[in-house]
C-alpha cells in the first residue's frame, strides 16, 4: 500500500465543493476581454478628440498665430530708380539751410557752372541748386550740390546720402576705423545714441597729378537710419570746418522724418 492510499483511507472522501470552478474561469475570461475592449475604445476616442481639436484650433481665427508686423516706415516704394521729387527737393533745401546757418554767406553754384576742380566759373546764387532724388534702391534721399565760400574764391562738392534701410556694407561695416583707408578717423557718440564716424583723406591720382581732399561724417542711429555727408575739395579749402561738418550731419534737417 502506498502512502497516498494510506492518507486517502484515513481522510475518507472529500466533501463536495460549493464553488463552480468552470463558471469562475469563464467569468474571469469575460472580464479580461471586456477590459481590453474598453482600453481600445478609450485610445481610439482620445486620438479622434485630438484630431478634431486640432481642426477646431486651425479653423478658429482668434487662435491663429499673429502675422509678423510690417514696418510702417518709410512710406516709399522700392525700385531701381533715383527720381527727382518734391520730397527730395525739400530735403536738399533743409540740409542747405542748416549748412548756411553754420557758415553764413555761403552761396550755391549751378552744376553747369563748376569745373572739374569745383572752382566757380559763374555767378553763385542763394538757392541751393543741385541734384536731389529719392533713392528707391535703399529707400532714402541723395543730394549733390556745390556750396561756394562767401568770397566766391572756391567751392566744394557736397554729397549727402540719407537711407532708412541701408545695405550692411554701407553702414555697419564703416562705423569703425579699420574698414577703409583714411588719413584720420574719429569715433564718438551723438544725440539719441547715434554712432558718429569722422574721416578725412588726401587722395593723389595714380602716377601723380591731381590731389583730392575729402572730409566725411557718417551717422548711424539706433533705428537704422544712416546719414553720410561728404565734402570734396581739390585745393584743401572747405566751406565748413570738421566741427561744423559734424554738426551738420547731426542736425535734425539731415535726418529725414520717415
Amino acid at each position: 500500500m502506498t502512502y497516498r492510499e494510506i492518507f486517502d483511507a484515513a481522510i475518507g472522501d472529500a466533501p463536495p465543493s460549493s464553488i463552480d470552478l468552470d463558471r469562475v474561469i469563464l467569468r474571469q475570461r469575460r472580464l479580461v476581454r471586456t477590459r481590453r475592449l474598453g482600453a481600445y475604445a478609450s485610445a481610439a476616442g482620445g486620438v479622434l478628440a485630438l484630431v478634431l481639436g486640432a481642426g477646431l484650433v486651425v479653423d478658429r481665427p482668434d487662435m491663429q498665430p499673429a502675422a509678423p508686423a510690417t514696418a510702417s516706415r518709410p512710406p516709399h516704394r522700392k525700385s531701381n530708380q533715383d527720381l527727382p521729387t518734391e520730397a527730395a527737393g525739400r530735403y536738399r533745401d533743409g540740409v542747405a539751410a542748416a549748412l548756411v546757418a553754420r557758415a553764413p554767406g555761403v552761396r550755391w553754384m549751378s552744376p553747369t557752372a563748376v569745373d572739374r576742380g569745383v572752382v566757380p566759373t559763374g555767378p553763385a546764387g542763394d538757392a541751393p541748386v543741385g541734384g536731389a532724388s529719392e533713392d528707391f534702391r535703399n529707400v532714402g534721399f541723395s543730394v549733390r550740390a556745390y556750396p561756394v565760400d562767401p568770397a566766391g574764391a572756391f567751392g566744394n562738392d557736397l554729397s549727402v546720402l540719407a537711407l532708412a534701410e541701408p545695405q550692411p556694407g554701407l553702414n555697419r561695416d564703416v562705423m569703425d576705423c579699420g574698414k577703409q583707408i583714411v588719413d584720420s578717423c574719429g569715433l564718438s557718440t551723438g544725440p539719441d545714441g547715434a554712432r558718429v564716424r569722422e574721416t578725412a583723406r588726401v587722395w593723389e591720382a595714380y602716377g601723380g597729378g591731381a590731389v583730392t581732399h575729402f572730409r566725411r561724417v557718417d551717422v548711424l542711429y539706433p533705428d537704422g537710419t544712416w546719414i553720410r555727408i561728404s565734402l570734396r575739395s581739390d585745393d584743401g579749402r572747405f566751406v565748413l570746418t570738421p566741427e561744423q561738418l559734424r554738426e551738420l550731419a547731426l542736425d535734425p534737417a539731415a535726418r529725414p522724418a520717415w
